[in-house]
């Protein structure tokens, strides 16, 4: 009976967590290296025509958090580092107390190499339980702070959890720009003009339709073209990191990697003007909002672990990054937003994905 339920709980456990199709990333390699041990190319180019071209990068198989996690525990109590200040000051008078008694009792007292030694040692403890006690103080206040960062932020952000991308893709180093917009499907509805600028005004039946439209011309190839899911997104976007946004978590750490509402005077610009991600991706902060393949949900309960979509058919669907109008906080790695599948709001653009095709190729 022992036997059986150890076979039963490790196909549980198996059951619980498949395996990945692809290796999976160590968070320390670059996707180079990555690309090599996988035998993947790291990059794809798309040829849409008259010199015009759709660059995609490899996004390696991984793990990570997605949504808002609650802030770790300090590591460092207030309460260990007085034990530890405790302990030393009790050897230290200990010590001092010999030397009294001795005195007391008339014996005579020399300070040797020993007593020296273990004085210092209990001196050393105090000191360590001191900066311990400092560092527990420094450690509570940022905990304080994270922790009314996260009571603040949005219900849809959470439950925080662990996601397995168990398949590596490709995906656009940019967003799709109006030169490549129009390539595709003749037409340039951007408010915004500028062949590099992103589209915009791009409504997510439009988006869709343009990877449509470019499976089209992957028809003799094993790839297909579509928006990236949403937990697609977000592991892109983090590339490893955990931070609000992938440069950091300051409002300031935005600067160098997006156009947002404290640096781009409320217009989009061209892409890749920014600092990329660890990744190589460029401009998932800000410029435009982006499209994804998922429809809107509330929140993340009740949400696969594994490479996670949300199917059912809603009235909105998912927008991440933040724009050119946005504040920082919009732009966080975490933030979502829905909207409806035909609507047209300005700063609304997208990048594609290139993943395995279910089409047999002719």
């Amino acid at each position: 009976m022992f036997f059986c339920a150890i076979v039963w709980a490790a196909c549980c456990c198996n059951a619980a967590e498949p395996s990945p199709s692809d290796p999976l990333w160590d968070g320390r390699e670059s996707v180079a290296e990555y690309a090599q041990r996988a035998h993947l190319d790291s990059t794809k180019t798309l040829d849409l025509g008259n010199g015009i071209k759709l660059e995609l990068l490899l996004i390696p198989a991984g793990k990570f958090i997605m949504g808002t996690p609650e802030p770790e525990k300090p590591t460092i109590t207030v309460f260990s580092a007085q034990v530890l200040i405790g302990i030393g000051a009790a050897l230290a008078l200990a010590l001092l107390a010999y030397i009294l008694l001795r005195k007391r009792t008339g014996r005579r007292f020399s300070f040797s190499l020993r007593w020296l030694m273990a004085f210092s040692f209990a001196c050393s403890i105090m000191v360590w339980g001191g900066t311990r006690w400092y560092l527990a103080r420094v450690q509570l206040r940022e905990y304080e702070a994270a922790m009314v960062r996260y009571n603040a932020a949005y219900a849809n952000e959470k439950p925080a959890h662990p996601v397995l991308i168990s398949k590596a893709f490709y995906m656009g180093k940019y967003a799709v720009t109006q030169a490549q917009y129009e390539a595709v499907t003749g037409a340039n509805p951007s408010q915004f003009k500028g062949p590099q600028n992103p589209v915009e005004t791009v409504s997510w039946d439009e988006a869709a339709a343009f990877c449509k439209q470019l499976n089209e011309r992957l028809r003799t190839q094993a790839l297909e073209a579509r928006l990236p899911t949403e937990a697609q997104w977000e592991y892109a976007c983090r590339a490893g990191t955990k931070t609000r946004f992938y440069s950091g978590d300051a409002d300031s750490d935005l600067d160098a990697v997006a156009w947002y509402e404290g640096n781009s005077k409320n217009t989009t610009h061209p892409v890749g003007t920014k600092k990329p991600n660890a990744f190589g991706l460029y401009d998932m902060h800000g410029n435009v909002w982006q499209w994804c393949q998922d429809a809107y949900k509330e929140d993340y309960e009740k949400l696969n672990a594994t490479d996670p979509v949300n199917d059912v058919q809603g009235a909105a669907r998912v927008l991440r990054g933040g724009s050119c109008y946005n504040i920082p906080e919009y732009c966080r790695s975490a933030y979502r937003y829905g909207y409806g599948p035909d609507d047209r709001g300005s700063r609304l653009g997208f990048r594609v994905v290139l993943v395995p095709s279910s089409r047999t190729p002719h």
